[in-house]
């Protein structure tokens, strides 16, 4: 009986999505309101649950001495709440300024971490004849394109002296074919998102016609 009425409930919710293929209806700002609601219901009981309760309330009561550090994630997660009030709001910009801080920090680290360095390790192939020429081929385009796409963001003014001068043009030549490789790179992300979204939309109408209508075996 559950699972029945999990698989209307399901349905029911999912023509409520695509009503906004024909306008903005109220129908769709419903499904999207519970939807907003469940995630932020979930994410607020994760919270609770899997970081708050065992990792900052109970070693505070388990061992307060040893555990005593933990005070300060507790002071500026309550000064947090003064945010409600205008009049205690300045309170709650420290923890505001430390949140802005270490998410700066982090966004740094990973887009450095986890973006340009692999990248840039990535680009340190091997040109060695005994790979076979279509490896070659596709090392040298790689290194040629991944730094044709750096010099397309190069923005110095030429010099005077000729030999700067034909460095600059070489450079400025190489960014413009390196736009390219962006505008490739950027096509290829556009379909991968367009890929995945119909893939959804398939799964969708999969789910209506074979779970709900039971059209389709």
């Amino acid at each position: 009986m559950m699972d029945l009425i999990g698989v209307w409930v399901g349905a029911i919710l999912t023509l409520l999505v695509f009503s906004y293929l024909l306008a903005d209806s109220p129908l769709f700002r419903i499904a999207q309101a519970i939807f907003v609601g469940v995630a932020v219901g979930y994410g607020g009981t994760a919270a609770i649950y899997l970081v708050l309760a065992p990792k900052l309330i109970e070693p505070l009561i388990t061992d307060t001495t040893k555990n005593w550090p933990l005070f300060v994630p507790l002071v500026l997660g309550l000064l947090l709440f003064t945010k409600l009030r205008p009049a205690w709001s300045s309170l709650g910009n420290l923890s505001i300024g430390f949140l802005f801080g270490v998410g700066g920090a982090l966004a740094l680290g990973g887009a450095l971490a986890g973006t340009l360095v692999p990248q840039l390790q990535a680009t340190v192939v091997s040109l060695a004849p005994e790979q076979g020429m279509d490896t070659v081929f596709n090392n040298l385009l790689l290194a040629f394109g991944t730094i044709g796409a750096f010099l397309s963001f190069r923005f110095v003014t030429s010099t005077e002296r000729p030999f700067l001068r034909g460095l600059d043009m070489l450079a400025r030549g190489w960014g413009r074919v390196g736009r390219w490789f962006v505008l490739v790179a950027f096509g290829a992300i556009f379909a991968d998102t367009a890929v995945s979204r119909i893939s959804i939309l398939i799964g969708r109408m999969y789910y209506l016609l074979h779970d709900w209508l039971q059209v389709v075996k």
